[in-house]
């Protein structure tokens, strides 16, 4: 009897124990297999988690090269812009200055084309008349002794005459230099700096140069034509910088800068 309960215990425990190792040693086994696994998956998993930062380190250089690049370009175009603004700005002056003065040169050569001819009728009449006549030096000298007395149309008329009747005159720089002064004295500033432009022009080497570089940018400064003017006194101060006129030139130029 005791020998069948042992036997009945013996034979509970063995199966007992083949029921354990059944069910842990199912578990012992896998558990292994799964760690492997999990390991290979999460080795797995760095490694695609390493190639995705490598892609987004690129990305990131390649954006940081885009943008270095696009502030260069827009540093460059925005630098290209202001030149090519500065030089049209400045073609179109030059064109705009050249228009006004090829406006100018037609109006004083019209001008002086009316006023020759009108002088050229009034010469005729005084040539019929007893005593008409004179020389250039008397013609000259009749028309300055005007201008000193302020009679400014009468020598205005008598210095076209001069020019009709002595076109090869010895007074020529004086006439035209006087005739300016004649027109400035009047305010008519756009006739006066044509006639001193003249005397810069055709008698270079005349001692009324300086003076007629002078009241040409003094014309100018009165048309309100400012570039014009400063052109004007700098031309002066190259061309005569230890002349009074210089000087002059200089202080208007101080004046025009600080407007």
């Amino acid at each position: 009897m005791r020998s069948r309960v042992v036997t009945k215990h013996t034979l509970l425990g063995a199966l007992a124990a083949l029921a354990l190792s059944g069910c842990y040693g199912g578990q012992l086994i896998k558990g292994p297999i799964n760690s492997e696994n999990a390991s290979q998956q999460a080795d797995s998993i760095r490694a695609e988690h390493r190639r995705v930062l490598l892609e987004l380190s690129g990305i990131r250089h390649q954006l940081e090269e885009e943008r270095a690049a696009r502030i260069r370009y827009e540093a460059q175009t925005g630098v290209t812009l202001g030149e090519l603004e500065e030089s049209v700005r400045i073609l179109v002056g030059r064109l705009e200055d050249s228009e006004q003065l090829r406006t100018r040169s037609y109006q004083q050569s019209r001008s002086r084309e009316q006023a020759a001819a009108d002088t050229a009728r009034a010469d005729t009449t005084r040539a019929t008349r007893p005593g008409a006549g004179g020389d250039a030096d008397e013609v000259y000298r009749a028309a300055y002794l005007d201008v000193t007395r302020g009679n400014y149309d009468l020598a205005i008329k008598g210095f076209q005459n001069y020019l009709v009747r002595f076109p090869s005159g010895p007074h020529l720089p004086e006439v035209h230099y006087y005739l300016a002064e004649c027109y400035y004295a009047q305010e008519r500033y756009l006739e006066a700096v044509g006639e001193f432009q003249y005397v810069i022009r055709e008698f270079s080497d005349s001692r009324l140069v300086p003076a007629s570089y002078l009241k040409a940018g003094r014309c100018y400064r009165r048309l309100e034509e400012r570039n014009l003017a400063v052109r004007a006194f700098e031309s002066l101060i190259a061309a005569h910088p230890d002349s009074e006129e210089a000087a002059q030139a200089r202080e208007e130029l101080e004046q025009l800068r600080g407007q």
